[in-house]
């Protein structure tokens, strides 16, 4: 790549596909349109046609791509993770009680509990159907297992009350259901409609998994030093509800006194003002949290392009490995 990988933007990263990101972006805008002219209809369109980053789909494409496989079945392969990474938001956020998703409303606010349940299950259905369409059982069972590993996820929140170890250990179980199973179900699943080894596939699921961890970490790191621009939510918004993400977990673990503002927000005892959360992020910052928290993410990124060597070389596979830096990018 003769760009330097310190300013790459999403979108430059995935000039490659950009064509196919369009073609799988006509096919949900189909999905909805089937649904026109009912409740149904307007909350698929208000979902699916949401400004978003199409990172799901993105992957599917870069790794068929590597492996020469781009086609008709690719694109309802990417419509299908799509899909289904839609179907668990409209979900999350009614379980985490969140009042807005990207800037609006979500569906559950906008619209109702019911509608919300409803056309996430829905979701669930059309990706589970575009899915079959391919004939391929084995990329059937990579999303039901991948469903019931993003479910399984929403029991394990780290607990405050234990150890650090402890907290870790759940909060990446935690991360590993909730955001790293999808990603790596995309590149592992277009390995397999490649007609790629078990090997190949292996690698790509490890590509994934390590992209989805870093990402997360970095998502988490965002809260307390990004912009509601890139998050979609207002600065600090983990604090405020009292969620324990990997800055907050390292902060606990190495604090020394239990009066912070930190440790009160955590606890529940106190309901904070905006300067109380300003105040905070100070104390997440200054303790090397936050910088700790970014090593352990740069970890996982560099075992994402670890698990490409070997593989095939060219512009997709150096736009998977410029993924891996883009993280960083968010934060920088």
């Amino acid at each position: 790549m003769t760009m330097d990988k310190s300013i790459l933007q999403l979108e430059d990263i995935v000039d490659p596909v950009s064509e196919w990101i369009d073609l799988s972006n006509e096919k949900l805008n189909r999905i909805a349109a089937r649904e026109d002219s009912s409740l149904l209809g307007t909350v698929l369109g208000f979902t699916l046609g949401a400004p978003g980053k199409r990172l799901r789909p993105a992957l599917v494409f870069l790794t068929s791509g590597m492996f020469g496989r781009l086609n008709t079945e690719t694109v309802d392969l990417a419509a299908a993770t799509e899909c289904l990474h839609s179907a668990t938001l409209i979900h999350d956020d009614m379980v985490d009680e969140s009042s807005s998703r990207r800037g609006q409303d979500a569906v559950h606010v906008a619209w109702s509990s019911a509608a919300a349940v409803l056309s996430g299950d829905y979701l669930f259905a059309v990706s589970a159907d575009l899915v079959a369409e391919l004939e391929r059982p084995s990329i059937v069972r990579m999303f039901a297992d991948t469903i019931m590993h993003m479910s399984r996820s929403e029991f394990e929140s780290p607990g405050s009350s234990g150890d650090g170890t402890t907290m870790r250990q759940q909060y990446m179980s935690k991360i590993g259901g909730k955001t790293a199973s999808l990603l790596a179900l995309c590149c592992e699943a277009a390995a397999n409609l490649s007609g790629k080894s078990k090997d190949e596939q292996r690698c790509m699921r490890q590509y994934g998994t390590n992209l989805g961890l870093a990402f997360q970490i970095a998502d988490d790191v965002l809260d307390v030093r990004g912009h509601i621009h890139l998050t979609g939510k207002p600065i600090g918004n983990d604090l405020r509800q009292g969620l324990l993400t990997l800055p907050i977990i390292h902060y606990l673990e190495n604090s020394v006194s239990s009066d912070s503002l930190v440790h009160s927000l955590i606890d529940g005892t106190l309901q904070p003002s905006t300067s109380d959360i300003d105040d905070a992020i100070v104390e997440l910052e200054e303790s090397g949290a936050v910088r700790e928290s970014l090593e352990i993410a740069d970890k996982f990124a560099v075992r994402a392009r670890a698990a490409l060597e070997g593989l095939p070389q060219s512009e997709y596979t150096d736009a998977l490995e410029d993924l891996t830096y883009y993280v960083f990018n968010r934060i920088a």
